[in-house]
């Protein structure tokens, strides 16, 4: 468990094979994602994490928006195939050395891709 003043993290392999989908089609499917939960102002919703070099399709150029956690270091921002309203993925290029395990991962926005997990 990584803590930082009462704001903390635990990062855990997921063991099994998750396929992310966007509008229906496939653009990610994983046997090596990463769950991370989180604790600060709040107690996050869990987050999966998953290989840059799982995902099938090009994100768009990176957006300028960016933020900073405590426990993750400083996000960068992607779209799909159009801007959305809030964002689509995120990643910790550089992060925390608390959270490593999430570098080279990438994230989704629940609100635009569709998770399925099957064992493996």
């Amino acid at each position: 468990m990584e803590t930082t003043n009462r704001h903390y993290a635990v990062i855990d392999p997921v063991r099994r094979r998750i396929t992310v989908k966007y509008q229906g089609e496939t653009i990610l499917e994983s046997e090596d994602g990463l769950i991370l939960k989180e604790v600060g102002k709040s107690v996050y919703d869990p987050v999966y994490y998953f290989p840059k070099q799982d995902l099938s399709v090009d994100l768009l150029p990176e957006d300028s928006r960016s933020s900073h956690c405590p426990i993750k270091g400083d996000a960068k921002y992607w779209n799909l195939d159009q801007a959305t309203d809030n964002y689509f993925a995120w990643s910790y290029e550089e992060p925390l050395p608390m959270s490593k395990k999430i570098k080279g991962h990438i994230a989704f926005n629940p609100n635009y891709v569709t998770f399925i997990s099957a064992p493996l």
